[in-house]
């Protein structure tokens, strides 16, 4: 079902009858009054998508004109905020976030929907900096994983070139939001941006941290991009690991080892309490507040001492706090305690919280003490189920434990999620044909 119409200001965009020659796929025995854009709209109800309110037709022939009412929305295009200068990585992300869950919603309709013309100008800013993805004249429901023959629609540097070819997938709006990102990053239109085989360059004007997320984004090759919008999402918000120091995963894993204690994999027993002990200056100092309390307060992370610690000195507000503080919770042990921290917390924070709580478990879980960190993942799992190292650590500490339909449950979903072909896949993989 659509959206209920409002009885507010509505926009009236006109389609000449080339427009709808060209943007439109439907069929010719629709009604002359209605077009792809509007039954697209109809059957669409999302925040960041402009209501639907009516379609109608006035004239004949080559006079006939269509109408589509419409919400407005008030606001600037994307293209406007460009022209004022690139966007930092904090904005790019946020663009990112928010376009990509839109495409999680579309892709994710029964006949899910491609918009098949993502690029800045149909990309509107409201004053309160949240996005709406206009303009579904050239969206098409897509009848299988992939459409042939499509009607060529699209914008040019934004569209990649199977699109060219009329083949279209859920990766072909990835590109696109990848090319629009490229423009946004750059100040430069993406077309400005091809090699000589018309592959999109990342410049050196991107952020670093972004660059590997639009890299895999604007891949000519379908298979080398990400599978789907919630992929990419998880993705764009997993923390960077890559840049954590050697010396600080043997730190952390050493102290991580102490706190939680070792339990043989297979065993079933519960893992012993001790309390950790960290050297002064073993671990480097992290450059925030959050990051400064958790360094201070890890010794205290241990069953004996973390109520008090949080009762003396709590963490500090912010999401960041409260992944530092529920990670603190978790490592001694009281689950319940971390999930009430995280609980508290908005959607998009509680996310970016249970990304902090897996870094400081993840140490112990890639040591091979799966047993002893699946608590914590199956926590970090409840905010973030497209977590896909979760998965994998969930799944294999619960085959150890003999919690075999879970663990199943667990490694579908990371092989969904994951599709490197490396020792995680493969370990994966061979759990599962063991699995009766």
């Amino acid at each position: 079902m659509g959206c209920a119409p409002r009885a507010h200001t509505l926009a009236f965009p006109v389609l000449s009858p080339s427009r709808r020659t060209l943007l439109l796929s439907c069929s010719l025995h629709r009604a002359r009054g209605s077009d792809c854009e509007a039954a697209t709209l109809k059957t669409l109800c999302h925040p960041a998508i402009p209501r639907f309110v009516k379609s109608f037709s006035d004239g004949a022939g080559v006079g006939l004109r269509l109408y589509l009412a419409s919400q407005l929305i008030e606001g600037e295009a994307l293209t406007a905020r460009i022209s004022r200068g690139r966007l930092g990585e904090d904005e790019l992300r946020d663009v990112a976030r928010q376009v990509l869950r839109v495409l999680v919603y579309l892709h994710g309709q029964p006949s899910p929907v491609l918009h098949r013309d993502i690029k800045p100008d149909n990309v509107l800013v409201r004053p309160d900096g949240t996005l709406v993805l206009v303009d579904f004249g050239s969206a098409r429901r897509l009848s299988g994983a992939q459409t042939y023959n499509a009607t060529l629609t699209g914008t040019f540097g934004y569209m990649p070139a199977e699109q060219l070819g009329g083949t279209v997938d859920a990766t072909t709006d990835l590109y696109a939001l990848g090319a629009t990102l490229l423009h946004a990053a750059t100040g430069k239109p993406p077309a400005d941006l091809f090699s000589k085989d018309f592959a999109l360059r990342i410049p050196e004007a991107v952020p670093a941290a972004l660059r590997p997320f639009l890299t895999r984004l604007v891949q000519p090759r379908r298979d080398r991009r990400f599978r789907s919008a919630a992929e990419a999402l998880a993705a764009l918000d997993r923390p960077p690991a890559a840049k954590v120091r050697p010396a600080f995963l043997a730190a952390m894993l050493a102290a991580l080892i102490t706190a939680l204690g070792v339990v043989a994999a297979g065993t079933g027993s519960r893992p012993r309490t001790a309390t950790a002990a960290v050297a002064p200056g073993s671990m480097p100092i992290v450059q925030e507040v959050a990051g400064r309390w958790f360094q201070q307060a890890k010794p205290s992370c241990n069953p004996v001492e973390v109520a008090q610690l949080m009762a003396r000195r709590p963490p500090p507000a912010g999401w960041k706090g409260a992944g530092y503080g529920a990670g603190c919770w978790a490592l001694a042990g009281k689950i319940a305690e971390a999930r009430a921290v995280l609980d508290g917390l908005r959607p998009d924070d509680r996310l970016r919280a249970a990304g902090i709580v897996f870094d400081l478990a993840h140490p112990v879980a890639d040591a091979g003490d799966d047993v002893s960190a699946a608590p914590i993942m199956n926590l970090v799992l409840e905010s973030w189920p497209d977590h896909y190292m979760a998965r994998y650590h969930a799944g294999m500490s619960d085959y150890a434990l003999g919690n075999l339909d879970r663990a199943r449950t667990h490694l579908e979903v990371f092989l969904r999620l994951y599709s490197n072909e490396d020792g995680f896949r493969h370990n994966a993989q061979q759990v599962l044909a063991r699995l009766p």
